[in-house]
């Protein structure tokens, strides 16, 4: 099994932030920074799954960079992704993200 590498980069929270979008982008530094960027592209994916049940627990945009940071830090299958995220929780509570903890491995299917 690889050696988890910790998420290192954290950034501060923008003070004059307008809405929700622009105050989880601002958390990830300026418009050059490709955390900036990675977390711009993950707003911006259709959220297709059924929200009128009410059973929806983590945010399309939380998953999609847990799934993109934990294979860039070397994570092969869902498994390791979710370990990723767990030892890397408080970091990604810090950036806005994973509020409601690491998705399970069908969430992430």
């Amino acid at each position: 099994m690889n050696k988890i590498k910790p998420l290192d980069q954290v950034l501060p929270i923008g003070a004059d932030a307008h809405n929700h979008i622009t105050k989880v982008v601002n958390k990830f530094g300026s418009q050059g920074c490709i955390l900036y960027r990675l977390k711009e592209f993950s707003l911006s994916v259709p959220d297709f799954r059924r929200s009128d049940r009410g059973n929806i627990r983590h945010r399309l945009d939380d998953i999609i960079m847990l799934m993109i940071l934990g294979r860039a830090s070397g994570c092969v299958g869902r498994a390791d992704i979710i370990e990723f995220g767990r030892h890397n929780l408080h970091r990604f509570h810090k950036m806005g993200m994973l509020r409601n903890g690491v998705p399970s491995e069908s969430t992430l299917c």
